[in-house]
């Protein structure tokens, strides 16, 4: 008891230290020459113009708010807009009253924050000891994508927490409300974790779990309410803007860009979505043989890694919600860590991590399309090690 209470006086003072630290640099880190405009320019931009009343999906609206905040404006660039639904740009709203960088920071400290909640959730989730929860935090902050999403300003932790938060009002707290409440936000960015998605839809009218539908259309309407109170043309603007930018341009490291790409050409936009019917596919059978014992915490990441791997559109930053997986694999890990392949699998999982990192200093999001099977064999290998599994038996 004398060493827990000296172990929360000593985080308490760290605690308090860190945040005196952080007030006194605050000046600093808000400048304009400390903080550069990032992906998270745009939705700044796009809060701001919203709560001015223009046009959120307007190039030349965000070319001119990405100039302010200090980007280099190339006339060649296709202009990067918000492509998230109207009702994602309420989460940014609070943002758009501030200068540029110092709701890149906020925002920053929200992503971290909320990495740590899901990591910390997941590790409940999947039984790890509460005394060794530091591991996965460490494991988070090792895991690339991670620290890319965190990098890059993007938004994919807030589908992270939409997952997360789905599957603790569902198995612990029986709140289908609640649960539908969180899975709303999972909107913003459907095609990342696409087959979760089925999974739910398939779930709730397999179990007649209703409200779970009802929190998620409550909360979409209410999220998309809040925007339009401020511009009330924004959903046709959307529209609009969806019918007109050269998402053919795209060049994403998913099997749908490389089919268009080197098979098909860039006009083509159906091979796009081809990989997506066999992720169909590959749902239909997984369902059927887990339905009747259908557990989500388990399921989770063999969703999660084969929306990836199949996803119409996905970037390497997205990727952050197969935390759900990289816990996983963590906690048997540590069950196994007498094993010499344990040291072997963890040094894999590190080795994957500095070759992400490495290769994207000089390298564009295109060539990547080697890490999401390479995430989903180390996942496949890590549960063989632990539960002696054929690889037929995995997924």
């Amino acid at each position: 008891m004398r060493k827990q209470l000296y172990r929360r006086i000593f985080l308490w003072v760290l605690l308090i230290l860190s945040l005196v630290l952080l007030i006194k640099l605050i000046p600093t880190l808000t400048s304009s020459n400390t903080i550069r405009a990032d992906d998270f320019v745009r939705f700044w931009a796009g809060a701001k113009l919203t709560l001015g009343g223009e046009n959120p999906f307007d190039p030349t609206n965000i070319n001119r708010l990405q100039a302010e905040a200090g980007m280099a404006i190339s006339g060649e660039e296709i202009t990067s807009i918000i492509l998230n639904p109207p009702w994602a740009i309420s989460f940014f709203l609070p943002f758009g009253l501030l200068s540029y960088p110092l709701s890149r920071l906020i925002w920053l400290l929200v992503s971290i924050i909320l990495v740590v909640i899901c990591s910390s959730l997941l590790w409940y989730y999947y039984k790890g000891l509460p005394n060794q929860k530091w591991i996965a935090w460490v494991a988070v902050i090792i895991f690339a994508p991670t620290i890319s999403v965190l990098e890059k300003g993007q938004i994919a932790p807030i589908v992270l927490l939409s997952i997360v938060g789905f599957i603790y009002f569902v198995e612990y707290r029986h709140n289908d409300l609640a649960a539908g409440a969180f899975l709303a936000l999972a909107t913003i960015k459907p095609q990342i974790a696409y087959i979760f998605g089925l999974a739910v839809l398939i779930w709730v009218i397999q179990q007649r779990r209703w409200l779970v539908f009802v929190g998620a259309g409550v909360t979409t309407i209410l999220l998309t309410l809040l925007p339009m109170i401020l511009n009330p043309s924004i959903i046709p603007q959307y529209l609009s803007a969806m019918q007109t930018y050269q998402t053919a341009e795209w060049a994403t490291p998913t099997f749908g860009s490389y089919l268009r790409f080197f098979l098909f050409g860039t006009n083509a936009i159906w091979p796009q979505f081809l990989p997506v019917v066999f992720g169909v596919l590959w749902f239909m059978f997984y369902w059927h043989r887990h339905a009747r014992c259908w557990s989500w915490v388990e399921r989770l990441p063999a969703l999660l890694l084969v929306s990836l791997l199949t996803a119409p559109y996905a970037w390497t930053y997205d990727y952050v919600i197969l935390l759900p997986a990289v816990i996983q694999a963590t906690v048997w890990l540590i069950k196994e860590r007498k094993s010499w392949s344990t040291y072997v699998l963890v040094g894999v999982f590190v080795g994957i991590s500095i070759l992400d990192l490495a290769l994207h200093i000089k390298q564009s999001d295109f060539w990547f399309i080697w890490l999401a099977p390479a995430i989903l064999i180390w996942y496949l290998l890590v549960r063989i090690n632990n539960l002696r599994l054929k690889p037929a038996a995995i997924l």
